[in-house]
Formats: structure tokens, sequence, C-alpha cells
């Protein structure tokens, strides 16, 4: 009863919610709803447009193309769903592509493509400027901007030439510089690419595995991880008799300390690390320093706290594609500048942003910052490290973080909520100045496209600004947690101010364990928040009421005193066994547009009434080809294909890449590249398939296949010339025709 009455209320609320959107014309995506009766009107538009440029297109010959009866348009704008589309005139027929209205929603655009999949009509989404709804001009220029930009919006591009949306500006099909996937292999599909999960679990190994070392001392690390989890006190550095200043709190400095005091990324030396020899300077750097004077073989470590964060980006459908594109590290080894004069000096934190993506990068970051990762003796700062980068660190290049700590979880601690603060939060609470440029870089660039080389300056500025501050901010937070337990004022956060969109978290399965981890709320949607009180000695009072100074100086080994402080750590450190698996199998009969098909094909009416069990035979047939490549390229299956790419294989039975290409204008790089098999396999499947050889896919009697056709220029320049000379040709003709009559008269005179 009780779980009945939660799900009616949740019902209701989202009534409640439609209704609202409908009556406030929406929000977001939300805010133009197409009906069915749209939806067959637009697919009777993009049928009429695929009549009229086919017709336009073979009409040179005398042949003329009608597939269907639709009722033509005129050339009045075209109104559907309150979206208004481009009137399909001649002209606008014999271009080499149309733009659908640029006011379409996510979804709306998702079904559009999919629809104009099953019309056989060359598709992609582009960038396009705010209001431009009816603009077709192949010349167009969107003034390079990317999707990104605020004053730019998502449409699509249709046409019916293979090489039409070549012609569409800026739209990004003939990019070079997308994501390597062939190249930057998972690390983990490496090591465990030929191996089931049963081979895992064996203890008897391939002694010719080269992984077989790296293995080993993952196990290692993961029980280094949940000691420090059971025993936090253990990651304090200095409780073997070792420096004791390394985690001590000096309160007569920390109180007096701020992220003003930070030096910002704009006086902070940088390097863009993007060689192997780049690679080794920077973990030589962040361990030694740069400015040592001391003799290789006498040097000795100096790094305490290793500050990093990582930018990713998803390059296929599914979760498992989602691959490492930046690598952002500073540590608190100083690097000393001395002025002209040689008489001040001043000691900076030179910043590193490793580009995983650059030639030979990305194998060799395992062995030059693995061992800084797993060193327990230094510790790793990060900011909500369990959402991705801990996955992505494991997935990409088999490192684990030992000894971490996440400012994240302390802010949660440290407010004594289920949701912690956002780096901007920390940063705005803890006194840094330019808070306000640090959110403008975060608002414009958290969701760019890392893929993209070369970055933009200001995106490499937001990736330093979201380490530059992490050193210090643990000093703060090991300082106020540690008030909290001292004088039992916890901190008081003000009310939100504005949204704040953090990482979100990845779902990922850990041992029993780690169980505990799912308890907490680890969602990074948090807001702004403004303190209302810093920690000061005069905020603090007794029971008297008077004043009351905190100890000066706590020493490492007094941490497991205080308690909140021990949580934090702890926290941090279980969030360290929140790796990637590949454990979890994609449900291959439970796809939505595989369900969508079977249920099109039970009521005999869609696009999906022509399945039936052939269609199946060969979907799955494709699906164990899926498998059997990613094996072979030690790879995620995502990155081959989709599921719904194959659903539209087994379907419509294409033999080439043009046809392949009605579905996603853009293919697998598995099924671009003609130096591997993987396209030859593919077709002979296709080919080999009962579904093909009994030919049990008719052409739906509405929308019949087109034959693969090419736009030129000088179609449209042929065009012209006709019509410039057609009057001369009548006259010579009419000339002619008088000549020939005169004749004919003389003769018979």
């Amino acid at each position: 009863m009780g779980r009945y009455r939660r799900g009616h209320k949740h019902q209701k609320w989202r009534d409640s919610r439609d209704q609202k959107q409908r009556e406030n014309g929406g929000d977001g995506d939300s805010k133009i709803q197409m009906t069915d009766s749209d939806w067959m009107l637009l697919e009777g538009y993009l049928l009429e447009y695929r009549s009229k440029a086919c017709e336009a297109y073979c009409s040179k010959g005398g042949k003329s193309i009608r597939n269907h009866d639709v009722e033509p348009m005129g050339d009045d704008p075209v109104i559907i769903g309150k979206h208004q589309f481009l009137p399909l005139t001649t002209a606008s027929c014999r271009r080499p592509y149309i733009y659908l209205p640029d006011t379409l929603n996510d979804q709306e655009r998702r079904n559009v493509h999919k629809i104009c999949a099953f019309l056989d009509l060359y598709h992609v989404g582009v960038a396009s400027k705010v209001g431009a709804v009816s603009s077709n001009d192949p010349t167009e220029d969107n003034g390079g901007k990317n999707s990104s930009d605020p004053t730019f919006n998502r449409r699509i591009a249709v046409s019916i030439f293979v090489n039409g949306l070549e012609f569409v500006p800026d739209c990004g099909l003939n990019d070079s510089q997308s994501f390597p996937s062939r190249t930057c292999r998972p690390w983990f599909h490496r090591a465990y690419g030929n191996s089931t999960k049963s081979d895992r679990c064996n203890e008897n190994e391939n002694d010719n595995d080269p992984f077989k070392e790296r293995k080993h001392s993952i196990e290692m690390e993961k029980r280094q991880i949940r000691h420090f989890t059971k025993l936090p006190e253990q990651s304090v550095r200095g409780l073997d008799g070792g420096c004791q200043s390394c985690d001590s709190l000096d309160f007569s400095v920390l109180d007096a300390l701020d992220l003003a005091m930070v030096p910002t990324p704009a006086d902070t030396p940088w390097m863009l690390v993007d060689t192997i020899e780049k690679l080794i300077l920077c973990a030589d750097e962040l361990v030694y320093g740069a400015d040592s004077s001391d003799k290789i073989s006498q040097r000795s470590s100096k790094i305490h706290e290793l500050a990093f964060d990582l930018e990713m980006h998803n390059i296929s459908e599914g979760k498992s594609g989602i691959r490492t594109c930046l690598i952002q590290l500073t540590s608190d080894v100083y690097t000393t500048i001395v002025d002209d004069q040689g008489v001040h000096t001043k000691r900076v934190y030179k910043d590193f942003i490793v580009d995983p993506l650059a030639p030979g990068v990305w194998d060799a970051i395992p062995t030059h910052l693995g061992p800084i990762f797993s060193d327990p003796h230094i510790v790793k700062i990060g900011h909500g490290i369990g959402g991705m980068d801990i996955s992505s660190l494991h997935r990409d290049f088999g490192i684990l973080i030992v000894n971490a700590f996440d400012t994240y979880e302390a802010s949660t601690v440290l407010s004594q909520s289920r949701k912690g603060m956002s780096l901007l939060s920390l940063c705005r609470h803890y006194g840094l100045p330019d808070w306000e440029h640090y959110k403008m870089l975060k608002e414009n660039y958290q969701k760019s496209d890392w893929r993209k080389r070369p970055l933009d300056s200001s995106a490499l500025e937001y990736g330093r600004f979201d380490i530059r501050y992490l050193v210090t901010l643990r000093k703060l937070l090991h300082r106020d947690l540690t008030k909290i337990d001292m004088l039992g004022v916890p901190v008081r956060i003000g009310s939100s101010l504005e949204e704040d969109s953090g990482v979100e978290l990845a779902s990922s399965h850990i041992s029993n364990d780690e169980a505990s981890v799912n308890s907490l709320d680890l969602r990074m949607d948090s807001r702004i928040t403004d303190a209302t009180s810093s920690f000061s000695e005069n905020e603090f009072v007794n029971s008297s009421g008077s004043p009351s100074s905190p100890i000066p100086i706590i020493h490492a080994s007094e941490f497991p005193c205080y308690h909140h402080l021990m949580k934090a750590i702890s926290l941090s450190q279980k969030r360290c066994l929140m790796l990637w698996s590949d454990d979890d199998v994609e449900p291959i009969t439970r796809n939505p547009s595989l369900l969508s098909m079977i249920k099109q094909a039970t009521k005999q009416r869609g696009y999906g009434k022509y399945w039936s069990d052939v269609h199946m035979q060969l979907y799955k047939k494709l699906v164990e080809w899926r498998l059997d490549t990613a094996r072979r390229e030690f790879n995620t299956v995502d990155v081959i294909c989709s599921l719904d790419f194959l659903i539209f294989v087994a379907y419509k039975l294409p033999t080439s890449r043009s046809a392949m290409r009605r579905y996603s204008y853009v293919l697998p790089a598995t099924l671009q590249d003609d130096t591997v098999p993987y396209y030859n396999e593919l077709c002979e499947l296709v080919r080999s398939s009962d579904a093909f050889k009994r030919h049990q896919h008719p052409p739906l009697s509405d929308v019949n296949s087109i034959d693969v056709l090419y736009y030129s220029d000088k179609f449209e320049n042929e065009k012209i010339h006709d019509r410039r000379t057609i009057f001369p040709v009548l006259i010579v003709s009419a000339v002619c025709g008088a000549f020939v009559i005169a004749m004919t008269r003389a003769r018979r005179k």
C-alpha cells in the first residue's frame, strides 16, 4: 500500500508538472510538443522533399520520379506543430540539402533522425544561429561557432545526396581530429579483452600475460585503499615517526589563510604536455620540482600533495564510451622565481595539462604517472572523484588512487548535509576574489567538446581553475573540520543563491566492503552557497560566553581524536574503490528500438511492420559479431557500433557504406577503415542472412528506396545554361524552318 501511495503521489506530481508546462508554454526542451498528427505531417513533408528533389535531379533526362501521392507544398512557409519549415520550392529542392527548424527540441530531433533513417534520407545535426530557420544557402557561414556557443542552436540538415551534407558549412563531418578510438584503447580491455569474468577469477593466470604484474599490483593497491578506509588515521603522514609537518595544523598560520593568498592561474606558469618527452619532464617536476639543483642520484622526493582533475567526453551512445580527453595536475612542490634585481623571490606552483590524445601519450601515462597516483605517501586531492575520475583512470590507464582526499566529501561533512558544495561554491566560500570569472568559464566550457584540438585558451584556463586551489582547500577544510570537534560549532551555510550543476556521478558496482558508499547521496547537482560566517578565533565561544582560542598546533598523530576529519578522510578513501567494470552486459533483447520494432510488427503498422523472425536472427548474429570485434580490438562494444545501428542493419539490409550512412552519416571508425576486415564481415553477414536471401524485407508501400545520388555543382550550372540558351535555339529553329518552307515553295513554282 505504501508503494502504491508513493507511486500514485509521484504520478500526480508528473501530471501537474505536465499541466503547468502546457499552460505556461513549457520549459526548456518541453517547450514545444508535437502531436501524432504533427508527426504525420512532418513525415509527409520529408516525403515531398524527397520526391521533388529526385524529380529535379532526374528531370534533365526526361525522367520523373513520383513514388507516392502527396499534395505538393506551396511557396508559403509550412507550419507543423508551431515549427516553421522551409517551403519546398523547385529552387530549394535543387540544392544539396535543406535545413529543418532550429526550434525542434532534443527529443524531437531524435525522432526526426529516426524518421529520416527509414525514409532513406541522409541527415546530420549541425550548429546554427538562433532564429535561422529558413536559410538553405549552401554558402551560409555560421561564423565558425560550435554548438556550445550560447547564441547558437542545433538543427538538422537533410539531403537525398550521399555527398550533399558535405556542403553544409561547419558541420564537422570532415573533422579529422575526432577521438582516435582505435589508438586510445581502454587499458581495462587491453588487459582483460580476451578473457571472460570466470577467467579473471581463475588464479592460474597465463605466465605470458604482459599485464600480469600490473594486475597483481592493482589487487595490492585495493587492499591498501580498504585499509585506509577502515583506519583513516593510517593515511595521515607522520604517524611512523616521519615528517610531522606534512599534515600538522598550525592555527597561527591557517587562521589567516584564504584563497586570496593563492596565485591565480594567470600568475602561475604551466605547461601543455603533448609529447612523451614532456610527460617525463612533467612527472619529474611534480615530484622533485623545476629548479632542483641537486644531482639526479642525490635527489629526494619533495611532493606531499597532488591535485588532479579530468575532462572527459562520451564518444558513443553508451556509458562505456566515456574517454579521458584531458588530465590537469599540480603539486605542492614549488618553483622559486627571482626578480630582475635578484632581491625578491616568489614561490609559485607549476600547473600541467596532459593531453592524452597526443601521439604516444596515452600509452605512456600508466608508466610515468601511475606510480605517483599509487604512492600512499602522496595525498591525491580532487573534487567529486567518485563521479567519473576514479573509474576513468582505472578504465583508460589502469591507475588506482591510493590515499585520496575528496574536497566534495569534506564539504558534505563540514556542512552536515546530504549534499556537498561544488568546487565553485567552496572557492567562493573561502574567499576566492575572481570567483565570478571562474563561474563564467565554468558555464561556457564545462560541457564543451574536449576532443577538439587545439583547445581554446579559455578552456585550458578553466581546466587550471579546477586544480589551482585544491591544495589550499585541503588545508582549510582540515582546519574547519578539526574546529568542529574542538569547539562544537558547525559551519553555517547560507541560503542557496543560484544553480550550479556539478559532476554527475556515474553508477558503478563495488564489493560488499564498500556497500556503505551507496548509502550516501552522491549527486553533484549542488547550489552555490554563500558562507554567512568564516572560521576565526573570535567566532568561537566557550560555555561561559568568553572567546575560546583553539590549540595553536595539532600534530598529525593527534588527528584520530577528531571525528569529523576522520569521517571525511574515510569517505574519500571509499571513493577510490568505485572502479570501472565491464561486468554489466547490455540487455540486447530489451533495447527500446528493438521493442518498438517488435510492437509495430505485431500491430502491422509503422516502420517496423515488416520485422520478422529472420530479421531477429540476423540481429542476434550482428550482436555476436560486435562482441567478437570488440574483443579483437580490445575495446568496448559501444565504440564498435550501437545496438540501434545493428537494428537498422538487420531491418534495412544495407550492403554499402552509403546505405549505412542513411542511419548515421558519420560511421564508426572500425567500419570506415579499409585496413581492417570488419566492414566486409558486416556486409557478408547481411548477404548470407535468410532475410536477404528470401527477400522478406520488401520496400515499404509508401516509402520506396532510392538509388545513391551524388550532387554536383555542374548540375545547377547546366540548368541555368539551358535556360539561357533556350531562346537562341528557338530563334535558330524558326529561321531554319522559315528557310525550309521558302525552299519548298520555290521548288513547287
